[in-house]
């Protein structure tokens, strides 16, 4: 799957003019990923875009708040049964310039699959296509009766929005075994969801390969399926433990840029002047191209993390062991030289330097400068600051 709408009005068979074309729907999780190469192409092969760069449709996080007995949300990737969880989803459309201006960007969700067959998301597959497909009859349905109530999914009904909020299971951990290896019994609640700049359409199982096609795709006015840079799927998954253990979501307080907080308000957003290599140049082949992070100021981009902020594992038993964490950054103007940096180490803890280097483009503009703060426990959280390019 990769990461990465409406129920309620834009739910439909996608139209005889395609007839059933049946391909691998992009779909894909905010996974863990890998450390990646410098973004601009040191050697003498022609250099690509990299992914740290937002130029189309991206989903950077989703994170969850679970409401704890006192009735108070916690941002958490773990829960109890019963809980009430509210998933946030963090997103940036890059495709559009400052001349055509963000697209309409829709989300949808769907939950209520709870510990699949093989505790795999693409278990939830099946029910999801059985789902879509009573979607598309409500959908028929309600221009008759529109106080038809929508479809669900075990009690769980579609959403749509930047928020999703689901109840867990009271009996989510019925008929659970704990594992061979020991510690406690677990279940998992998974919530997927679309984010579409067109119409959300159904599609059918092309029956091939392990994981099957996800039952939804985004399609434009004309029909035609789009592409990964304006449709991301994925999913989210709460965890419940027998033994009631919890998992903060990490905390991230700010962005700096050389040394400098970052500030929220518009208003105070700092000034800092235009890279005069180009984009192509930065991309180009050869030996002998420049090097924009030598012939350019280059800004220091870090997060304010605390040092405390990865959690002690619970399973580890030979040595205390922390969990891992890492950032991410992205960038939808300019450049960074990588893309990800490791926070903290699980025998060694805090790292310490998580700072990447930021060029700006060759073009005045805002750039939007995100960071992605990960814990390998399913913990996020997402800052994201502006800078104006003149």
């Amino acid at each position: 799957m990769r990461s990465t709408r409406a129920v309620g009005g834009a739910v439909r068979r996608a139209g005889a003019d395609r007839g059933r074309r049946w391909r691998r729907a992009v779909l894909g999780t905010l996974a863990l990923g890998a450390l990646t190469a410098p973004a601009i192409s040191s050697g003498c092969v022609a250099g690509f875009d990299p992914p740290s760069l937002v130029n189309g449709l991206r989903v950077f996080a989703v994170v969850a708040d679970v409401e704890t007995q006192e009735g108070e949300p916690e941002s958490s990737s773990y829960a109890s049964p019963g809980a009430q969880v509210t998933f946030r989803i963090h997103y940036q459309d890059g495709l559009g310039g400052p001349e055509e201006g963000s697209r309409p960007v829709s989300v949808y969700w769907f939950g209520g699959c709870e510990n699949p067959i093989g505790d795999d998301y693409y278990g939830c597959y099946p029910a999801f296509a059985e789902l879509a497909a009573k979607l598309e009859e409500w959908e028929e349905a309600r221009k008759d009766d529109p106080t038809i109530p929508m479809p669900d999914l075990n009690g769980v009904r579609p959403g749509f929005g930047d928020t999703y909020t689901i109840t867990i299971s009271d009996d989510i951990l019925e008929g659970r075994e704990a594992p061979a290896t020991g510690g406690p019994r677990s279940g998992s609640a998974y919530v997927f969801f679309v984010a579409c700049t067109g119409t959300l359409g159904v599609v059918e199982d092309q029956g091939t390969g392990r994981a099957g096609t996800f039952p939804v795709a985004c399609f434009d006015a004309g029909g035609r399926r789009l592409g990964p840079d304006s449709f991301v799927a994925g999913y989210t998954q709460i965890y419940i433990f027998e033994d009631g253990r919890t998992n903060a979501n990490p905390e991230m307080l700010g962005l700096t840029l050389d040394g400098e907080p970052l500030p929220e308000d518009f208003a105070e957003i700092p000034n800092v002047d235009r890279c005069p290599i180009g984009r192509e140049e930065r991309r180009e082949a050869g030996c002998s191209a420049e090097d924009p992070f030598t012939a350019c100021h280059a800004y220091e981009l870090d997060a304010i993390i605390p040092d405390n902020v990865a959690e002690d594992d619970p399973d580890a038993k030979q040595q205390d062991l922390k969990e891992i964490v890492w950032v991410d950054y992205f960038t939808d103007l300019g450049d960074l030289d990588r893309g990800i940096k490791l926070v903290s180490d699980a025998a060694k803890g805090d790292l310490g330097d998580h700072a990447v280097k930021w060029i700006p483009p060759a073009e005045p503009g805002i750039a939007t400068l995100t960071a992605v703060l990960r814990d390998a426990r399913g913990g996020s959280s997402v800052v994201q600051r502006l800078v104006r390019v003149k």
